[in-house]
């Protein structure tokens, strides 16, 4: 307890100076633009997280410079972008919160991708402080993150011995709440919101945690966790073009939000040349979006062999709840729907609550089902099928390991069965179709060519 203690007060001191001098060097701040420094973690002899395709001091790089590039095409007269690194160059902590202040930032911006088992996914957003329900959880991201200081010389010196394997340490840091915390939130709610809203990614909320970089920078600032790059599909989606582009198109999204209150506060002359970035194919489809006739849509997201009551804690909070006994077991939906968008959002919902393993359930009515048998295989040879399974099991269609995808075939194919979800004739057709399959849980779903019965 006494050694818990000393390394608060230490702490606690060393902050208390560096505050001081930093906040009388920020309120001396002269420049007439805003100032934002860029942070892409880690690099060089660093390459943070290993990714199923991409490391993430490469990832958090390109998104970074994309970023930038966005602000400083939109707002190239009043916001000046400061970049702790361009290129694959190892930097301290402490050096890179050391450029936010040498240049009197008005925010710092970290970028960061996430690792832990391969069903991880999701973005999360954090800001300096402290979340007693959440520590637990938290501790293992900041480890990872704050243990980069191992690879600096004379660590222990340069951070008044703060031990980033140890928990009192890093609560130590957080007991010091950041001046700027309010505003942290502020853009880190927006960063989120961007994220669901126009990525229609899963977002893990925005968090508080005791971070190294963002405790050193006298400054409101966010670390941003991209997503799980040990996640195949995740990790598959940040290391492509399309992943990078979204990612930082949300941000800037964030950022102009974030701006424009800014600007407000302080009597400036608020700019519109920064358009929100939308994604165009939901543009137009909310413009006029039309039920899928014959469909509906369930989010299953609890099977169990208890049966819940409705407002039961296991339940999480999820209203209304369908509860339908399957054999000896009781399956839980949520949320029936025959609006793609309004699927999608509950899906969202569902996880957020905490089940990040829930999957739409597709519910056709007896004439659509009639029609959808007519493309069996029985009836057709060729075109594109999605395949979505390959198992020593003999899964019957209708079987839980199908996670509610209708119309299923299987084939049986040198000891393994292979299960094949729908015939389309284009490639373009069943491209369209792959994102719902891999949203009910085949993340590794792929399309196949057949020709004369068989696949190419």
């Amino acid at each position: 307890m006494n050694r818990f203690r000393d390394i608060n007060i230490k702490l606690l001191l060393f902050f208390l100076i560096c505050i001081g001098l930093q906040h009388t060097a920020y309120t001396q701040k002269k420049n007439e633009k805003f100032v934002l420094v860029l942070d892409a973690g880690h690099g060089g002899k660093d390459p943070g997280a290993r990714g199923v395709v991409e490391d993430e001091k490469y990832i958090a790089l390109d998104v970074v410079l994309r970023l930038g590039k966005l602000i400083e095409d939109h707002y190239k007269d009043d916001v000046k972008v400061i970049y702790t690194r361009r290129d694959d160059t190892f930097l301290e902590l402490s050096t890179r919160a050391n450029i936010a202040n040498q240049h009197k930032a008005d925010f710092f911006v970290s970028i960061h991708c996430n690792a832990a088992r391969p069903t991880a996914y999701g973005t999360e957003t954090f800001v300096l402080g402290t979340e007693p329900h959440r520590s637990d959880d938290n501790f293992s991201i900041v480890k990872k993150e704050n243990s980069v200081i191992l690879l600096e010389e004379n660590h222990e010196e340069k951070y008044q011995g703060f031990d980033p394997t140890s928990p009192e340490s890093v609560i130590g840091l957080t007991l010091m709440q950041n001046v700027h915390l309010e505003n942290s939130l502020k853009f880190a709610d927006q960063v989120e919101k961007n994220f669901v809203n126009k990525d229609k990614r899963f977002s893990r909320g925005v968090k508080q945690a005791g971070f190294l970089v963002l405790w050193r920078t006298a400054t409101p600032s966010v670390l941003i966790e991209l997503g799980f790059i040990s996640n195949p599909e995740e990790g598959r989606y940040l290391a492509s073009i399309e992943g990078k582009k979204n990612s930082a198109e949300s941000i800037f999204n964030a950022f102009k939000t974030y701006k424009r209150e800014w600007d407000i506060k302080r009597g400036h002359t608020i700019k519109e040349n920064a358009p929100v970035i939308v994604d165009k194919k939901e543009e137009k489809k909310a413009e006029a979006e039309s039920p899928v006739e014959g469909t509906k849509y369930k989010i299953q997201f609890l099977t169990s062999s208890r049966k819940y009551r409705p407002t039961a804690p296991q339940l999480k909070g999820l209203k209304p709840v369908e509860i339908v006994k399957d054999g000896k077991v009781y399956k839980y939906y949520y949320g029936e729907t025959n609006y793609i968008s309004k699927r999608d959002a509950n899906l969202n919902r569902v996880k957020r609550a905490g089940f990040p393993d829930a999957f739409v359930v597709e519910i056709q009515d007896k004439k659509s089902a009639s029609n959808t048998k007519e493309t069996s295989n029985t009836t057709r040879n060729e075109g594109y099928r999605i395949q979505i399974l390959t198992s020593q099991k003999n899964y019957d269609a209708h079987a839980p390991q199908m996670k509610g995808v209708k119309p299923v075939d299987k084939f049986a194919e040198g000891g393994l069965y292979r299960y094949y979800f729908g015939w389309f004739d284009t490639e373009a057709e069943a491209r369209n179709a792959l994102p719902n399959i891999k949203t009910r849980g085949f993340a590794d779903a792929f399309i196949v060519k057949f020709k004369n019965g068989k696949k190419e």
